[in-house]
């Protein structure tokens, strides 16, 4: 089997579905005891240096609802949803300290054409980026 790339090289989403695979697993866990706590981590972002592979930064992702201005009352439901509401915040921390490095929530609109960046690990206000700053702050990292 052929791994497709796109066209910097980079491995290409390899699936022509759209199936969620882990649906049927993360639907049994969700009837399990309460005490069994999940949570997935959406992106661990990834450097060579030095030959070395090493973890950089953990990223929670969350889409912009169509439609939605983006406002401060907005960007403060999002931190508020993952620091209160569910454990996300905390788990994307656990894990960035694990990893030694930093936990970021990062904000998109659906054509990529806006982000939104929240550093989980040393709170400030959030940075708003183009996708060209956008992956500026990747290449950073």
């Amino acid at each position: 089997m052929q791994k497709k790339q796109t066209e910097t090289g980079v491995k290409a989403y390899q699936r022509q579905d759209q199936e969620w695979r882990s649906k049927p697993y993360s639907d049994w866990h969700r009837t399990l005891d309460r005490r069994l706590l999940m949570t997935d981590v959406d992106f661990i972002e990834w450097r060579y240096r030095q030959g070395e592979l090493v973890a950089v930064a953990v990223i929670e992702v969350t889409r912009v609802d169509r439609g939605k201005t983006v406002n401060s009352a907005y960007l403060q439901a999002i931190i508020a949803r993952f620091e209160t509401r569910d454990m996300q915040a905390k788990a994307a921390r656990k894990v960035a300290t694990a990893l030694g490095v930093s936990a970021y929530i990062v904000l998109f609109r659906e054509d990529c054409s806006q982000f939104w960046v929240y550093n989980l690990s040393h709170p400030q206000d959030w940075q708003m980026f183009d996708p060209l700053q956008m992956e500026q702050f990747l290449l950073k990292l």
